[in-house]
């Protein structure tokens, strides 16, 4: 049984999703024109992936470096799925054959791969300077996670780098645009709009309200007027809860299914994801912009890594294949950034039969807007001992997350001060690099 959301926003005590959260100084409501419309998914992959086994040198040259490094983990040649890309130093690039469903994003120039980033507070590569700063708390899978959240110079703030920014800027919605479809994460925290944490399935369900008696008990609850302000405030948000809960669930509802997303857990929550995009100028949102975030777990691939990690990448593959096909239906593949991050690379060496922590990695950014065609960043030399070689086998990064994270902001609005979001960038030359 579904209570009346109209009842309950005609009363007094309704309230929106932005207005229970404190200080809301900065947020204009006021709805902007479609056109304006832009959203961001970060794809998390947790447990540290092995981006050496998911892009992968095609070029003879490179290539057998790769594989004199992890002769037993390497990709054979043959099997790897060719792009027609190429990194700044001319190496061709390969994905991993389980994924051979994102192909079709990198020919139709709609994916490219940011080569050797990871987390750096100043430049390394290239300076000869023994005395350059390396980020705190390497390799660790927690604090680096809280790393790529906050921005590499921002782990004692709070909050993170997508909720400050929002702070930034005048959002329009009804409902939160900030929204985890993986828990609460601090990437979304601010401090001014509470995001929403959803299912994979989008609204959460109220199992224990299954019979008229208790749907009527907690009717009266809501209407009640509390003499003690801490308890009438309680009912009144516990009240706008479930009402928003409610019109959100209707909103989803109105959609249906969307053909083509992998019954996986990652396709499940990109599905979802779709589906509020869709939904976005209903009553429930009213998003002109969107932030997401969803993730998978299983990267930290110690052993056992061949077969494991192939079925990982190949549900991250299906997933944003989907998802892309999905933005393009809907017309708006140009407006939709989706994109990786995991917590660090491997080491380039195996441990036997698996990867062992390590630092530098590979990003995927796929949609509309990406200038594809190219890879971004150089290929390192893979060879121990080589000026990337940080501690046997453990690669140094050469593009920054920072840089990254700042140009997947300055997309979102050419406005905000990247400096100030990434407070990193004023040891970088260069403040974004130009895959948007």
């Amino acid at each position: 049984m579904k209570l009346s959301r109209r009842h309950f926003l005609k009363s007094s005590v309704a309230l929106s999703a932005t207005s229970v959260a404190p200080a809301l100084t900065g947020l204009n409501m006021a709805q902007a024109s479609e056109e304006d419309y832009k959203a961001l998914v970060c794809v998390f992959l947790f447990g540290g992936n092995d981006a050496y086994n998911m892009v992968i040198p095609v070029t003879d040259s490179a290539y057998q470096t790769y594989w004199q490094a992890r002769p037993n983990l390497a990709i054979a040649q043959k099997e790897l799925v060719p792009l027609s890309i190429a990194t700044e130093n001319d190496i061709q690039l390969g994905l991993h054959p389980a994924m051979e469903s994102l192909k079709t994003a990198f020919d139709e120039g709609n994916a490219t791969v940011i080569v050797n980033s990871g987390q750096l507070v100043e430049p390394i590569i290239g300076e000869n300077n023994p005395n350059s700063r390396v980020p705190d708390f390497l390799m660790a899978h927690n604090l680096q996670q809280t790393m790529w959240q906050s921005g590499a110079e921002n782990m004692n703030d709070k909050l993170g780098w997508a909720g400050r920014m929002v702070q930034d800027m005048n959002l329009s919605g009804s409902l939160s645009p900030l929204m985890s479809l993986n828990g609460e994460q601090k990437w979304l925290r601010n401090n001014y709009v509470e995001p929403l944490v959803l299912t994979s399935d989008g609204a959460g369900a109220y199992n224990g309200l299954n019979n008229s008696d208790r749907v009527g008990a907690m009717r009266r609850h809501f209407e009640e007027q509390y003499v003690n302000l801490f308890a009438d405030n309680y009912s009144t948000t516990m009240a706008n809860r479930y009402y928003e809960n409610d019109a959100l669930d209707e909103s989803l509802a109105s959609v249906g299914e969307l053909d083509g997303f992998p019954q996986t857990s990652l396709g499940d929550m990109l599905h979802t994801t779709a589906k509020l995009i869709k939904v976005r100028s209903a009553a429930s949102l009213q998003h002109n912009r969107q932030i997401f975030f969803v993730g998978l777990g299983g990267f930290d691939t110690h052993k056992d890594q061949a077969g494991n990690h192939a079925a990982l990448l190949g549900q991250v593959s299906d997933a944003l294949t989907a998802f892309y096909q999905e933005m393009k239906q809907q017309g708006i593949s140009d407006k939709v950034t989706a994109f990786t991050m995991s917590d660090f690379g491997r080491r380039i060496m195996a441990n036997d039969s698996g990867t062992d922590h390590g630092w530098a990695g590979h990003q995927l950014v796929v949609g509309g807007a990406v200038k594809g065609g190219k890879a971004y960043g150089k290929w390192p030399d893979l060879t121990p001992g080589s000026e990337y070689d940080y501690n046997n086998g453990r690669l140094i990064p050469e593009i920054a997350a920072d840089q990254v994270n700042a140009t997947l902001a300055n997309w979102f609005d050419t406005s905000l001060d990247l400096e100030t979001l990434f407070p990193s960038l004023l040891t970088f030359p260069h403040k974004t690099i130009p895959f948007l």
